[in-house]
């Protein structure tokens, strides 16, 4: 028999061959089977890196985690402030040039926590992030420099 098709008995007058159906639902089987059986795979998104700054003038500070991430940094900040102080922080470029920035709220004489985002618009987010704590003067009373780990 081989060349010739066999048509399915119950379908006397069906025009598709018997060995085609059975082919077909075979394939529709095992194509079926393999979608199901196989596992999706998942990455879990990796997890930006964070870093710790701690700046301080007298009894007053500022500190908290940095998070990198591709186009600009958050900065969580906690201040602790004895007259008013104020977090700066200013983005900056491989060589050296400011990108981005962003200033805390004023705080005076009480302690204030929050976040804010400084965008640094450059592939790769900032090379380092330069913070400086200030008085109502604008007098910076304290500055620190953190590189991208």
């Amino acid at each position: 028999m081989a060349g010739t098709a066999v048509r399915h008995p119950d379908r006397a007058g069906s025009s598709v061959p018997f060995k085609r159906v059975k082919a077909a639902a075979a394939v529709t089987a095992a194509v079926a089977a393999t979608v199901l059986a196989a596992p999706i795979a998942t990455a879990a998104p990796a997890a930006d890196p964070s870093s710790e700054y701690h700046l301080e003038y007298g009894a007053s500070y500022a500190l908290g985690h940095v998070r990198w991430h591709q186009r600009s940094v958050d900065v969580d900040y906690s201040i602790k402030a004895y007259g008013c102080r104020q977090l700066v922080a200013y983005g900056y470029d491989a060589n050296g040039v400011k990108r981005g920035s962003n200033y805390s709220v004023w705080v005076c004489d009480t302690t204030y926590t929050d976040t804010m985002n400084v965008p640094v618009d450059i592939a790769g987010g900032p090379a380092f992030v330069r913070f400086y704590f200030v008085d109502e003067n604008n007098t910076t009373l304290d500055t620190k420099k953190y590189l991208h780990p």
